[in-house]
């Protein structure tokens, strides 16, 4: 589901930035998306700074053991903030914004001085793992990396995203979704069978745009 959206343009919410130089939040590889990875995995050089940060927003040691949670309990945990640049610096080429704090996605809202930014959000209910047990969860998100190796953001990472990887501009859009795929199977056949019964009319083209955010990387935890 998208959990995601409501945490992020939420302004109320405190940020709590991870106190780290950008080249130790990046890793020497940056960052990789990685769908068939599960789980996400952090670099160690994250590890200490996360945990002090964690351990001062939940009054909790930060641990990939089982832990009990109420329902109440698991949503006031943080949702996980990656702060990352957009491409060449902006919002893309198709779009530019007068007001960055009205765009779902960009950090206008929580970092005025760099609002054209990419916000990723990545709430409790999608890296906490609810085990065999009712209301026995785990976190799915490790800081067992090797710094030479870069940060992968699993699948756990991605819920709740529609993610378009442009190969040929080398680039990754982001959108959030609200995770209905019948919708989007519907839509699709509709666009089909219009294009279907319009094909022997003269045609001037058409041009669609999907609205997302496209980045690099940087990084921020938020309770």
């Amino acid at each position: 589901g998208s959990g995601a959206e409501s945490m992020m343009y939420d302004v109320t919410l405190t940020v709590n930035k991870l106190d780290l130089e950008e080249e130790t939040l990046n890793g020497k590889e940056e960052f990789n998306f990685d769908s068939g990875t599960t789980d996400t995995y952090f670099t160690n050089g994250l590890s200490d700074e996360f945990r002090r940060v964690w351990r001062e927003v939940t009054k909790r040691e930060y641990t990939n053991d089982e832990v009990e949670l109420s329902d109440a309990e698991l949503r006031k945990l943080p949702t996980v903030f990656l702060q990352m640049i957009p491409h060449e610096g902006g919002v893309g080429d198709e779009f530019v914004a007068d007001d960055p704090r009205a765009v779902p996605g960009l950090a206008g809202k929580v970092d005025v001085g760099l609002p054209n930014d990419v916000l990723f959000a990545i709430p409790p209910t999608h890296y906490m793992q609810e085990g065999a047990k009712l209301g026995v969860y785990a976190s799915r998100i490790y800081f067992d990396t090797d710094d030479d190796m870069g940060s992968v953001l699993g699948s756990n990472a991605m819920m709740g995203y529609d993610i378009l990887f442009d190969m040929d501009a080398a680039r990754i859009g982001f959108a959030v979704s609200d995770c209905d795929y019948l919708k989007v199977v519907k839509a699709a056949e509709a666009d089909t069978a219009k294009e279907a019964a319009g094909a022997d009319e003269p045609s001037i083209g058409a041009a669609a745009s999907a609205e997302g955010s496209d980045a690099r990387s940087k990084d921020d935890s938020n309770g």
